[in-house]
């Protein structure tokens, strides 16, 4: 907070699609007053009533190199936060008076950025109609429990719902489902009181694990972990952490979901 951006640089502007204010050169000038997070937008509000909200999808990365060598990156693995910036996947950089520099990546250019006014903020994440945020604190059981039992889909595709829970990405609806051993493909409508009850404790907590790490580590769909996390995305045919099971990889929906056919046998499998 309190940096003054010096410069903004923008090599694909088609990412700046929903601005209301076309050019980011209003910002040169500015100071940064804070950031704020919902769901996956990152809202970066700054002087002169201007802010800039960020939606990273599904590749999306902020990497903040700071003047003393530091440096802050959250969101997909690529470009590697330890390697050099700009890569060929930066699309956005903005430099402040210090020389602080924050890159914004997107390998798959999914993303968006959107320069408008603070007292817009509010309006355009409303229009999302977000669910309660997925970490600790957001949700209880009960809530839960409502909104699952509402649906006769397979409880992965609940759980990516953002009107369900925000925040919830791929990588840690499948980490949650593992650590509750509870199958992706189920029918959300059909888990017991139990399951839910498990659900409403993993999920906050593959949260606050992907946030300590500033996201899972997945390379071209591999997965490196830190700590056992993921234990189970990205590592198709390695063995379960838990029973040495072969984790497997499938589709459910569009997504490609990870999981342990014996950790996460379903009631019928096991009867």
């Amino acid at each position: 907070m309190g940096l003054r951006c010096a410069r903004v640089d923008v090599r694909l502007p088609k990412l700046l699609r929903y601005s209301q204010t076309p050019d980011f050169d209003d910002l040169v000038g500015l100071f940064v007053l804070g950031a704020r997070r919902r769901a996956k937008i990152l809202t970066i509000d700054f002087s002169g009533d201007l802010s800039l909200m960020v939606h990273f999808k599904l590749a999306g990365q902020f990497a903040v190199l700071r003047s003393d060598g530091t440096r802050a990156i959250a969101g997909h693995p690529v470009p590697k936060p330890d390697g050099s910036y700009p890569h060929r996947a930066t699309h956005i950089d903005f430099t402040f008076d210090d020389g602080t520099v924050a890159y914004y990546s997107d390998v798959r250019q999914f993303g968006w950025l959107r320069l408008l006014p603070t007292p817009l903020v509010q309006a355009e994440l409303d229009r999302f109609a977000f669910g309660p945020e997925a970490t600790p604190g957001g949700f209880d059981a009960a809530y839960l429990q409502t909104r699952l039992r509402r649906r006769r889909i397979p409880v992965k595709l609940a759980l990516l719902d953002q009107k369900v829970l925000a925040g919830l990405g791929n990588i840690y609806v499948d980490e949650a489902l593992f650590a509750a051993r509870i199958d992706p493909d189920r029918l959300s409508s059909g888990l017991s009181d139990e399951e839910i009850a498990t659900l409403s404790e993993t999920i906050p907590a593959v949260m606050v694990e992907g946030i300590k790490q500033g996201g899972a580590t997945i390379i071209n769909h591999r997965a490196y972990p830190v700590d056992g996390f993921p234990a189970v995305h990205g590592r198709a045919g390695e063995p379960c952490i838990r029973c040495g099971q072969t984790i497997e990889k499938t589709r459910i929906g569009s997504r490609g979901t990870y999981l342990c056919r014996m950790c996460q046998a379903s009631p019928v499998d096991t009867a």
